[in-house]
Order: structure tokens, then C-alpha cells, then sequence
């Protein structure tokens, strides 16, 4: 039973390192600039929900941040030809995507798709869903910038 409760106890463990991610650096806030051959490479797949790859190249991501940081993820993000960002809710953040190249469309909460290419810019608000899926032949490439909101207190 002590062998048995000991095992239990070195999982339990395990799995907080594994959400808490023990192997990412906090970001290092006296940093400026990030040099895109410096970029960290984070790619994911079926994000929000969605179909296939999403490939990221950040200046750091959500699991570097602090309640300190009002920005919580600055990258470069490619959805392959085909893939999609499925539609998800932003509860206490504001998730802005820039496109750079390639075609898409994008989904807001209301379920209304637009088409977006270069030189859109795109919002997901606190209390808002949003979705992006690749509909060309090329790489759709964006900026992804997410921050946190802070919530007032209305007294």
C-alpha cells in the first residue's frame, strides 16, 4: 500500500510539472527585441478545435508570461493549405491576428465569415469567439498578438 500511495503521489506530481511547463522559460522582460532567428518554434495541432497544423514562431508564448505581462503571446503563425483555427471563446483576453500573406476566412461570434488576405487586421474581444481557417492554395501567414485584459472595478 506505501509503494502504491507513493506511485499515486509521484503522478499526481508529474502532471502538475506537465501543465505547469517546468521546461519554459519565464520570458526575460529586459529583452526589447526579438530577432526572427530567434523566434521559438510552437506548433500545435487541431488548435481550438480546428483542422490540422497551426506552426508558430514566437518571441514567447502564454506558458512564459506572469499576471505582470499584459502581453501574453507575440508570434508569427502559418496555417498550411487546408488547415483551420476552430472557432473558441476569449474569456479574459484580446487576441489580435494581422495577416501577412495567404487567404482565408475568418469567423466571428455571431457565426458572420469574412474573407480576409495582406493587410487585414482581425479581434477577438473578452466574451468573443473567433475562427480562421486557410481557403488558398498558398501558406496563410499572421502576427498573433494576445493580451490580457484587466477587469475594473466599477464601485
Amino acid at each position: 500500500m506505501k509503494n502504491f500511495s507513493l506511485a499515486v503521489c509521484c503522478i499526481v506530481l508529474s502532471l502538475g510539472c506537465l501543465n505547469a511547463h517546468p521546461l519554459v522559460p519565464e520570458a526575460d522582460r529586459s529583452v526589447q527585441v526579438y530577432k526572427r532567428d530567434t523566434l521559438v518554434p510552437w506548433n500545435r495541432e487541431n488548435a481550438g478545435g480546428g483542422i490540422g497544423p497551426l506552426l508558430g514562431d514566437f518571441a514567447y508564448n502564454r506558458h512564459q508570461t506572469t499576471d505582470q505581462d499584459a502581453f501574453r503571446e507575440i508570434g508569427w503563425l502559418t496555417l498550411p493549405k487546408g488547415a483551420s483555427i476552430g472557432l473558441h471563446k476569449h474569456i479574459d483576453n484580446e487576441d489580435v491576428y494581422i495577416i501577412i500573406s495567404g487567404k482565408g476566412v475568418f469567423t466571428d461570434s455571431n457565426g458572420k465569415q469574412t474573407e480576409v488576405g495582406p493587410g487585414d487586421v482581425t479581434i477577438a474581444r473578452p466574451g468573443q469567439s473567433h475562427g480562421l481557417a486557410n481557403t488558398g492554395e498558398e501558406p496563410l501567414v499572421f502576427i498573433n498578438v494576445v493580451a490580457k485584459t484587466q477587469i475594473l472595478d466599477k464601485k
